[in-house]
């Protein structure tokens, strides 16, 4: 089988017997103009192979494409989640072998199946098995997979050769709705450990790769808690047996697998190319969005004076002081190997310093780190200030600097 990355939650999977196009955002931007792919991507459309079998898992607007679905074939079987308006759109794009799956529905095409599996999330929308004599890949999508739908696939199959998961715990409408915007540990943690009861041969985070673009792009430092880098770590530390078959999968990526024996092959795509890795617009930083922290500077501190002195305070004296206090104040830093990402934001630019807890002498790197784990923005005069005793904590904790 053969599954080659589109972008975002859109696929195109083939296997012994037919060729199944899934979720396909073929443009950008899209969602209503307010999200493009990321990474960023290029489709040659007019290369994109011809296909049996079309298969979408809900209807919101990032797996439900109206310019896509009106661009393709209409002459090929659709499979849907039970819900009349897509059905509806569908026909009225000149669909018209529409089927509607259920709960565990199984669709047969020779030697292949194609499963629906069950989300808690009742929005009508499914997940899907794709299975043939080379093995079964478990494309999860949207869906809120519970412990019982993971037994249940694991009693009918036992190894899932490549798992497209769930691992992003939004924070899609906290922000919005006047809710807590921390870091939602127990949602990760939970996501994590269904991927360990999976036990999956090898497996890639799936239908999570997009950015808020235009006047929505300040929700890309509040929407997307986990980078991709910390799920990949994170992912192999909790199924160790899974090894190195733990992929990015960027658009234009393709993995293909027979008899336990994966493949992962960087951008081989015949009709994808990722152009440009811009997932630094995703960090998560809620307490500075937009970047709305500014140093007004209003002391009027010299420029120079001030780059220099923060240099040698991060770069000298804070990784002596992090020695000295390794058994006390830092001791949870040192035990969870944390990594701590410090931000300088000067009047003309923004400084990236990080911390690796995990060596055995703690120095200063230069640059952002997406496995950081623990965040500071701080505005350069405030620093300055209080270290040279001019200021107190005050001016930066609950001034917001």
């Amino acid at each position: 089988m053969q599954i080659q990355m589109i972008g975002h939650a859109s696929i195109f999977v083939e296997t012994e017997n037919c060729q199944i196009l899934m979720d396909p955002v073929l443009w950008d931007s899209h969602c209503e103009g307010i999200e493009d792919i990321c990474p960023k991507r290029k489709v040659y459309h007019d290369q994109i192979p011809g296909f049996d079998i079309l298969i979408i898992s809900h209807r919101h607007l990032d797996h439900f494409d109206i310019q896509s679905l009106a661009s393709l074939p209409k002459n090929v079987d659709v499979l849907i989640p039970q819900d009349k308006l897509m059905e509806t759109c569908l026909r009225d794009l000149g669909y018209s072998q529409i089927y509607k799956l259920k709960d565990w529905s199984e669709v047969k095409i020779g030697s292949t199946r194609l499963i629906a599996t069950r989300s808690e999330n009742r929005v009508p929308e499914y997940g899907m098995l794709f299975t043939d004599p080379s093995g079964v890949f478990w494309n999860q999508v949207d869906s809120v997979v519970s412990v019982e739908t993971i037994r249940k696939v694991k009693s009918r199959y036992p190894q899932i050769d490549f798992l497209l998961a769930g691992w992003q715990p939004m924070l899609e409408t906290e922000h919005q709705n006047n809710q807590p915007c921390s870091f939602p540990y127990a949602a990760y943690d939970q996501e994590l450990k269904k991927i360990s009861l999976i036990k999956p041969h090898s497996i890639a985070p799936g239908a999570n790769g997009f950015k808020f673009i235009k006047g929505t792009s300040w929700l890309n430092k509040v929407v997307f808690p986990v980078t991709r880098e910390q799920f990949c770590r994170d992912v192999a530390i909790v199924c160790p047996e899974v090894g190195e078959n733990v992929f990015p999968l960027n658009p234009g990526d393709v993995v293909t697998f027979k008899n336990g024996e994966v493949s992962y092959m960087k951008q081989k795509s015949s009709f994808v190319q990722m152009v440009e890795d811009d997932r630094y617009d995703l960090r998560f930083s809620p307490t500075n969005t937009d970047d709305c922290l500014i140093d007004d500077n209003s002391d009027n501190y010299d420029l120079e004076e001030m780059k220099q002195t923060i240099r040698s305070e991060i770069c000298c004296n804070f990784p002596k002081f992090i020695k000295d206090k390794q058994d006390s104040l830092f001791l949870e830093y040192c035990h969870w190997n944390l990594i701590y990402q410090l931000e300088i934001v000067f009047p003309d630019e923004t400084q990236q310093y990080y911390f690796d807890f995990s060596e055995e002498n703690i120095e200063c790197h230069t640059g952002y780190n997406p496995l950081a784990h623990v965040f500071t923005s701080i505005a350069a005069s405030n620093f300055y200030g209080m270290s040279k005793g001019i200021k107190g904590w005050d001016s930066a904790h609950m001034g917001g600097y």
